[in-house]
């Protein structure tokens, strides 16, 4: 069996050990009645923090528009997806109560899992129309507590660092929730940890564009297709316009 490079075991070893710690913390702060959520806002963003600062990762935050973000308005964040270091890379650097939708494998992680899921997190099954659908719904119920959203429309992390087709899901939901949506570039986090190597580099410097706010009231269901490609093509701005 080919022997992995100690760095590679060590950066594991700290980051397993810091997911384990904070998800302990967070759960066990879940269940205090009512649960914190200023608290679990602090929680989450220290771990996220803590994973980025074990790779000595530097980022810029890069918001052109100088977005306001309005109270009892519904946000949605839409990003590129290049590497799993792209969750603790947006906790820390969207503004507000920020949680993530994604797959249902991921709450199968030990701990972390369970972690994610008592501080309102939302788990989609893109294998059950009917389960996604039910999902989205109770994605939509958060909003309405005032939790901006930030979901990958590309369902998966890229593997070659371009965007991939983009899923009509998020769309159907923030038509639906009249929600505003925040397009998200993100550039570097590829680069973290090329593909099929076992070697991470360690202090790289990457990016987070925020676009312009897109009103999702202006589109119905019949032309979210529309809103698709127009987030899409806010997404693809900062990447030198890819299509």
């Amino acid at each position: 069996m080919k022997r992995l490079p100690l760095r590679f075991a060590w950066i594991m070893l700290c980051s397993a050990s810091t997911t384990a710690y904070y998800s302990l913390k967070t759960i066990f702060y879940a269940h205090k009645k009512p649960p914190s959520r200023p608290k679990l806002d602090a929680i989450i963003t220290a771990w996220a923090r803590s994973l980025l600062n074990i790779i000595q990762l530097k980022y810029d935050i890069i918001d052109t528009h100088a977005i306001q973000f309005q109270e009892h308005t519904p946000y949605i964040f839409m990003s590129n997806h290049l590497s799993l270091y792209d969750i603790p890379l947006l906790l820390v650097s969207l503004p507000g109560t920020v949680r993530m939708v994604a797959k249902k494998e991921l709450f199968k992680v030990p701990l972390w899992g369970d972690a994610m899921q008592q501080s309102d997190f939302v788990a989609i099954d893109r294998e059950n129309g009917t389960q996604a659908i039910k999902d989205l719904e109770l994605a939509a119920q958060k909003m309405t507590q005032g939790i901006r959203l930030w979901i990958a429309p590309e369902g998966t992390r890229s593997h070659d660092g371009q965007l991939q087709a983009f899923k009509k899901g998020a769309f159907n939901l923030a038509i639906q929730t009249g929600a505003t949506i925040i397009p998200v570039t993100i550039i570097g986090t590829d680069k973290l940890l090329p593909a099929k190597t076992w070697r991470f580099r360690l202090g790289q410097k990457v990016s987070v564009y925020l676009g312009a706010p897109i009103d999702a009231k202006q589109y119905t269901l019949r032309d979210r297709m529309k809103l698709l490609q127009r987030v899409r093509d806010a997404i693809a701005a900062p990447l030198g316009g890819e299509k």
